[in-house]
């Protein structure tokens, strides 16, 4: 019984080693093969050469562009408050804000009118004398005449002893008297000049205090000095104002101002590269402004497509101490004009906003996208498609673009694709990635933004 188990073990042991035999004798001999070089696929686009507009973006809050407070000048109870006169208000400019009660400065002005009323009246009068006077000093002179001729003729008969002494004596107490009145009538006129003086001195005096009570009676008056919005209000209809209070602020909706914090260096890209030189301290801000020749526009960060055309109006006197940034305050004109309910909004007061600051444009530049740039150097693909990694000169360097000084041409491919690792002379295939070139122009142009 245990043989039989035997034999029927052999048989496949037998076909196993027969299968094994064939296995090994039929098996091939591996095949040598030549190696061949990689070629990496990247996007490039062909640098191209435009008209760059530097621009630099910073953020700011919304000012007015004029901010007015209306302080009483003179003192008294308030009678009349423009109907509209409260906290967020337009009010055109030289409409009456409030009125001062002018009672007492009404009467103060008449009784300046009767003061320069009544010098005039003295005036003529003075006049009128002086006609008398002079009329009054004709005729003395002509009798101090006569008394002389008959002072003399008294004389000449009292020597040959026709009239006596008391004769001759009367004759000249008549004359001295007619000579008095001629001396008196002569200091009158020499008096007239002074007096005419101080009556003009008093008129004058006089004058200057009703135009003062005037300017006190256009006092009690508070205009609006431009179009405006109201921003404060500290009276009441029929409450006290005393002079040197406060009583209502306003601010202009002719222009807002947003003052944008900009690094220096970074402002400096902006301005024009001439050999000019100016003098700040004799040069007017419109020269100034033209010469620098920076453009704004101003932006809603949480509203892109709402916009308004700012210009730039002036920078800080100083850097900024904690952060050493330059202050730029750019204008916007008519800030309330053009406003569509629930999609465009003013430009109100704290308002954030995003504000892109252009320069003058500078032509024919070579621009590169700032992904392309490895440190100073960038990807070239060369001659017979291989890599060549060349160091450049950057003169602007802008968001996400690169204006290259030296070191590209234009139509050179710039590897664009994040090549690791990067082996100078590696075979690459060039796949233009013309979306990226078309974003790149339009950013360099200033069409599109930052």
């Amino acid at each position: 019984m245990k043989n039989w188990k035997t034999w029927l073990i052999i048989p496949p042991v037998v076909l196993g080693i027969i299968f094994m035999s064939f296995m090994v004798k039929s098996k091939k001999t591996p095949q040598q093969t030549s190696a061949k070089e990689r070629i990496r696929t990247v996007r490039v686009i062909k640098a191209p050469l435009v008209n760059l507009i530097p621009r630099v973006i910073g953020y700011g809050y919304v000012e007015p562009g004029q901010t007015w407070e209306g302080v009483a000048e003179v003192s008294g109870r308030v009678i009349k408050i423009h109907e509209e006169l409260k906290k967020g208000t337009f009010i055109k400019k030289g409409q009456v804000l409030l009125k001062i009660d002018p009672l007492t400065y009404d009467l103060a002005e008449d009784r300046g009118k009767a003061n320069v009323t009544n010098i005039d009246a003295q005036l003529k009068e003075l006049d009128q004398n002086k006609k008398n006077t002079m009329r009054l000093l004709v005729t003395a002179k002509k009798s101090l005449k006569l008394s002389a001729r008959e002072l003399e003729r008294k004389r000449n008969l009292f020597t040959k002893g026709l009239i006596s002494q008391s004769d001759l004596e009367k004759e000249e107490r008549s004359y001295l008297a007619q000579q008095s009145s001629v001396n008196n009538l002569k200091n009158s006129l020499d008096l007239i000049p002074s007096k005419r003086k101080s009556l003009l001195a008093q008129k004058s005096s006089g004058i200057s205090s009703l135009t003062d009570q005037q300017l006190n009676l256009a006092k009690t008056q508070i205009l609006a000095p431009f179009n405006c919005r109201i921003s404060k209000v500290n009276v009441e209809l029929d409450q006290y104002a005393g002079a040197g209070t406060v009583l209502v602020g306003v601010e202009s909706v002719d222009t807002a101002e947003i003052p944008v914090k900009i690094p220096p260096h970074s402002f400096s890209k902006l301005l024009p590269r001439v050999k000019n030189i100016i003098d700040l301290q004799t040069t007017d801000m419109d020269t100034i402004r033209k010469a620098i020749g920076i453009s704004a526009a101003v932006r809603l960060p949480f509203q892109k497509n709402v916009s308004w055309q700012g210009r730039f109006s002036r920078t800080s006197e100083a850097l900024d101490l904690s952060t050493g940034a330059l202050t730029v305050y750019v204008t916007v004109d008519d800030p309330y004009a053009r406003v569509i309910p629930g999609s465009r909004p003013p430009l109100i007061k704290n308002m954030y906003c995003e504000v892109e600051l252009r320069g003058r444009s500078m032509s024919n530049k070579v621009v590169i996208p700032r992904q392309s740039l490895h440190g100073e150097n960038i990807f070239v693909v060369g001659e017979d498609n291989r890599l060549e990694i060349r160091a450049i000169t950057t003169a602007l360097i802008q968001g996400e673009i690169v204006a290259a000084a030296a070191g590209i041409r234009p139509g050179e491919q710039i590897v664009v694709s994040d090549l690791t690792p990067a082996i100078a002379g590696m075979l690459l295939k060039p796949v233009d990635d013309l979306s990226l070139l078309s974003r790149l122009k339009k950013v360099a142009s200033g069409k599109d933004k930052l």
